[in-house]
């Protein structure tokens, strides 16, 4: 059982460095999606996409560890958010997409971020 506690803290470590970069990448797309695209912005957004399903991968088995004593994370209300991006990105809509990053996935890995740097600090 312990080992399995320090791998989960371990995760967290990796993910609280990676949302260190993850998070001002996010935002930087953001104001490119919002603001003139570059010629690499989208290869950009599936990049900065790629890791953040690493990070939902990462909070999912680290879930009960990020929840306690008190729940933070709305799973429910986070697995409706990511839906709702999933069907922005099948539809190709890239100002929908920069407003879900904004105002949903940014607040999330930042919640993320903070829970997981307080239980491994």
């Amino acid at each position: 059982m312990e080992a399995i506690r320090e791998q989960k803290l371990e995760a967290l470590r990796t993910a609280s460095d990676y949302l260190d970069r993850l998070i001002p990448a996010m935002e930087q797309v953001i104001s490119e999606i919002k603001g003139e695209m570059q010629e690499d912005t989208i290869d950009f957004l599936l990049h900065i996409m790629d890791g953040f399903n690493f990070m939902i991968e990462t909070y999912n088995v680290t879930r009960d560890m990020i929840n306690d004593p008190e729940p933070l994370i709305n799973d429910e209300q986070l697995e409706k958010v990511v839906n709702s991006l999933s069907d922005s990105f099948s539809k190709k809509d890239y100002p929908a997409i920069s407003d879900e990053l904004e105002s949903d996935i940014i607040p999330f890995l930042k919640v993320f971020k903070e829970a997981a740097h307080k239980k491994t600090s």
